[in-house]
C-alpha cells in the first residue's frame, strides 16, 4: 500500500471512512488537515447493503458540514475490520464482528449476512475508491506519522471489538493474496475445543473469543457478575473487584501470548498497540509486559512496546493514508493537523 502521487495534489478534497466492529468514522481532509468528521454505531440490520448505504449518507453528512460539494472529492478511503474475500476482483467483507450469518450456532448479531459487497457498492459512486484492512493500514499510519516512525520491522495490533495486526518486516508491508495479513484474533491458542469459547467466526479457541473487548464482557457476565460493557468491567478492574480484575488479568496474558506468537513468525522490533481494550492502558501495559517478556527472550526481550500515538484520529489517518498523494506526507509530519482537528459529531443512531 502506497500513497498516491499526483501533481494538482493542492487543490484535493479526500474522504476517510474507518469501519469498526462498533462505529464508522467519516472524515473530509484536504493538504491543510481535517475538515470535518462524523461518527455513527456500525450498522448491523437490514440487508447486507446497509453498510454501504451507511458509508455513503455519513460522506454526505460530513459534505453539508464541512461545506464540501460531494463532487469535489477526488478519493475514498476506507479502513475497515476484516477478512476480506474477493467476487470477480472486488473485495467483500467477511468480518465476524458485523456479519451475523458467519456463526449461525452462536450468532451474536442481529443479522444473518455471510458478506458485504463493500467494493461493488460504492465503488461505482466515486471517482476512485480505496479499500484496505485496518490494520494494514494502521501500520502504515503509524509508520509515516505516529509511534513507529521509520521503523522496518513494526508490528501493528488492534485490541478492540476484534483483534487484528499490520506489519512491515524489514521494510516490506506484509499484505497476502487477499490483504487479510495478519489476522491475528484467529489464530488458534487452544488445542482441544471442548468448552472453549465460540469466535464470531464460528471457530472456538481464537485469540479474539478469549481477549477481544466484548469476550471481556461476556465473561464478566458468565463468572456472576452483572452484565457490563467491557468500559465498565476495566473501570470495575481498577477499584479493585476481584472478579473483574481476574478476568481481564486472564486476557491480557491470553493476549500477551498472541503478540508473542506473532513475534516469532517476524522477528518484530516495535509493537504498538492501539483499539478501544488498549485505550486502558494503565491497566493491560503492566499484565501485558510481564506475560509477554517471560516468552522465549531472544525473540521478546528486545521488543518494544508502545501505544498508538495517533489516538483517536489512527483509522481517519489510516483510511487516508490510502488515497494521501505523497506530497501532502512530509507536510503532515511536520505540521500534525490531526492534533488541531474538529471534533467528532456523533449522527443519530443506536449501537447494537
Amino acid at each position: 500500500m502506497t500513497p498516491s502521487s499526483g501533481s494538482q495534489s493542492d487543490r484535493l478534497i479526500l474522504a476517510a471512512v474507518d469501519i469498526g466492529g462498533t462505529k464508522v468514522t467519516a472524515s473530509l481532509s484536504d493538504r491543510n488537515g481535517i475538515l470535518g468528521k462524523v461518527l455513527q454505531p456500525t450498522v448491523k440490520t437490514g440487508e447486507n447493503t446497509a453498510l454501504p448505504g451507511q458509508v455513503d449518507s455519513m460522506i454526505d453528512a460530513v459534505c453539508g458540514r464541512a461545506a464540501v460539494a460531494r463532487e469535489d472529492i477526488a478519493a475514498l478511503g476506507i479502513s475497515t475490520c476484516s477478512p476480506f474475500e474477493r467476487r470477480d476482483g472486488q473485495l467483500v467483507l467477511v468480518s465476524p464482528n458485523i456479519c451475523g450469518g458467519l456463526a449461525p450456532n452462536g450468532r451474536r448479531l442481529p443479522n444473518d449476512w455471510t458478506e458485504i459487497p463493500l467494493e461493488a457498492e460504492l465503488a461505482p459512486r466515486y471517482r476512485r475508491v480505496a479499500i484496505d484492512n485496518d490494520c494494514i493500514t494502521a501500520a502504515t499510519a503509524e509508520r509515516l506519522f505516529g509511534a513507529g516512525k521509520g521503523e522496518d520491522n513494526l508490528l501493528y495490533v488492534t485490541w478492540s471489538t476484534g483483534i487484528g495486526a499490520g506489519a512491515y518486516v524489514d521494510g516490506h508491508l506484509l499484505l497476502g493474496k487477499n490483504r487479510n495479513a495478519l489476522h491475528l484474533g484467529h489464530t488458534y491458542m487452544n488445542r482441544d475445543d471442548t468448552g472453549q469459547p465460540l469466535c464470531g467466526c464460528g471457530n472456538f479457541s481464537h485469540l479474539e473469543a478469549y481477549a477481544a473487548g466484548p469476550a471481556i464482557a461476556r465473561q464478566y457476565a458468565a463468572a456472576g457478575g452483572a452484565t457490563a460493557t467491557t468500559a465498565e468491567v476495566f473501570e470495575l478492574c481498577r477499584r479493585g473487584e476481584a472478579e473483574a480484575r481476574r478476568i481481564v488479568e486472564q486476557a491480557a496474558r491470553i493476549f500477551a501470548r498472541g503478540l508473542a506468537n506473532a513475534v516469532a513468525l517476524l522477528d518484530s522490533r516495535l509493537i504498538i498497540l492501539g483499539g478501544s481494550v488498549a485505550n486502558d492502558w494503565d491497566v493491560v501495559d503492566p499484565l501485558v509486559r510481564e506475560e509477554f517478556y517471560r516468552a522465549f527472550p531472544p525473540l521478546t526481550q528486545e521488543v518494544e512496546i508502545r501505544p498508538s500515538a495517533l489516538e483517536r484520529y489512527l483509522g481517519d489517518i489510516a483510511a487516508l493514508s490510502l488515497v494521501m498523494p505523497r506530497g501532502w506526507i512530509a507536510d503532515w509530519q511536520k505540521t500534525q493537523p490531526w492534533r488541531d482537528a474538529p471534533e467528532a459529531v456523533r449522527m443519530e443512531g443506536k449501537a447494537l
